[in-house]
Formats: structure tokens, C-alpha cells, sequence
């Protein structure tokens, strides 16, 4: 048993590998046309009267090129392997300061946000930019799953026995279905039935994770919500600071 679990961990891992390089690949290789799309169009915007009935035309193709040149900027995230500026980090004050520029989303209109805050939390080393993200890209996922109603809760604690500060962003959404558990820090893998945004936020989260030498993990069940849970390694002393 313990084998077959070892493999499939195994498998996961080497997916994920495949699909950060197939990323990097795709990259490449869009970067360069689309580029030169947006610069053409720009031109002939530049060169076409107001009144002209093409246009609204190529108005259309500039905002769809802009809008795949994002989608390429979350396939550049997921696949960099670039050096973290890495430093001793707040985590509560980074969670503190994420909600705060969020909570007036749209998104959130009809959700209860609630913290439950450990106070005595220790600074974990981190690139405070990309938890930042990181804590986003769980809270957006966690909104979309509510549709506009339920409860996002947001919890902090510090496991002594292992000296890691441990994360849980917890909502009241979907859920996700049991056979889709082993897929979801896959790029480009969704259970929604309505895709938004790239598709990529759960695999870059999960990429933000290992990059700081963490882990994380999720506990779901169909209809009543999910339990996204971190842990960062090499807390240091305890800091009161929030």
C-alpha cells in the first residue's frame, strides 16, 4: 500500500515537471508572434480614422492579443525557476494586507470573511512578493468556488513539533470531487464549469510552495467546501507583530 502511494506521488511529481517544461516551451514560442500581433495592430490602429469601419475590427484582435499575452504570463510564473528574494517575512501582516485590498472585490460581496490569526506567529524566510501572490491566487480560487455566497476563513499556527508555520484557507464552495483531488495543481486543470482567468493559479500557488521548501495540501468534499493547508519550514522565534 504504502508503495503505491509512494508511486503516485512519484507519477504527480513527474507531471508536474512535464507540465512545467511543456510551459516553458509554449512560451517561447508565443511570446515572439504575439508580440509582433500587438505591435501590428497597434500601427494599423495608428493609421486608421476614427470613423474607419474596420476599426472596432482590429480594436477587437489588439484586446485579444493583450488578453493572451496574460495567459502567457502566468505560463512565464508557472515555469521560472528564478531566484527568490528571499528575507524573514510576516505572514499574518502579508495575509492582513492581501484582504485588505481584496475584500471590496466584487467577488466577495456576499462572502463572510473571518481570521482567526495566530498572534504570537513566527516570521518564516520568504519572498514576500511571491506569498503575496501566493495567498491571492488561494483566496480568488476560494471566492470562485462560493459563487458569491458562503464563508472564507483564514487561519494561521505554528507546529512546534516540526517548528513550521502552517496556513489554512478554508471556504464553504463546491468542493471538489475525489477523482479530481490528484489533478489539481495541474496547469490548466479546472473543475469549474464556467473557466476564468488562465487556469493556472493552483499550479503556480503550488510552484510558490515548493519554491520556499514548503507544502501544500488540500482536504475537499463535494458540496461542502475545501481545506487548502500550508506549511513553511525554519520558522524563527516568536514574534508578536501582526
Amino acid at each position: 500500500m504504502k508503495s503505491s502511494k509512494k508511486q503516485e506521488k512519484l507519477l504527480a511529481a513527474e507531471r508536474m515537471k512535464a507540465a512545467e517544461r511543456l510551459a516553458s516551451e509554449i512560451m517561447h514560442e508565443l511570446n515572439t508572434p504575439l508580440g509582433g500581433i500587438l505591435m501590428y495592430s497597434h500601427l494599423l490602429l495608428d493609421d486608421m480614422s476614427k470613423d474607419d469601419p474596420c476599426r472596432e475590427n482590429v480594436v477587437k484582435i489588439n484586446k485579444l492579443v493583450h488578453r493572451c499575452k496574460i495567459i502567457v504570463q502566468g505560463l512565464l510564473d508557472f515555469s521560472n525557476n528564478e531566484i527568490p528574494e528571499m528575507s524573514p517575512v510576516n505572514v499574518n501582516r502579508i495575509l492582513r494586507d492581501v484582504m485588505g485590498f481584496m475584500e471590496d472585490h466584487v467577488l466577495f460581496k456576499g462572502i463572510s470573511i473571518q481570521t482567526a490569526l495566530d498572534l504570537s506567529l513566527p516570521r518564516v524566510t520568504g519572498d514576500e512578493s511571491k506569498l503575496e501572490q501566493l495567498f491571492i491566487n488561494l483566496i480568488i480560487n476560494a471566492g470562485e468556488s462560493m459563487e458569491g455566497r458562503g464563508t472564507l476563513t483564514l487561519r494561521t499556527g505554528f507546529v512546534r513539533d516540526t517548528s513550521e508555520v502552517k496556513i489554512e484557507c478554508s471556504d464553504t464552495g463546491n468542493g471538489i470531487a475525489q477523482e479530481h483531488m490528484g489533478r489539481i495543481f495541474e496547469p490548466f486543470f479546472t473543475t469549474k464549469k464556467r473557466v476564468k482567468g488562465t487556469g493556472l493559479g493552483l499550479s503556480i500557488s503550488h510552484g510558490i510552495v515548493e519554491l520556499h521548501g514548503g507544502t501544500i495540501t488540500v482536504e475537499s468534499h463535494t458540496g461542502r467546501g475545501s481545506t487548502f493547508t500550508i506549511h513553511f519550514p525554519g520558522a524563527e522565534q516568536s514574534n508578536s507583530d501582526i
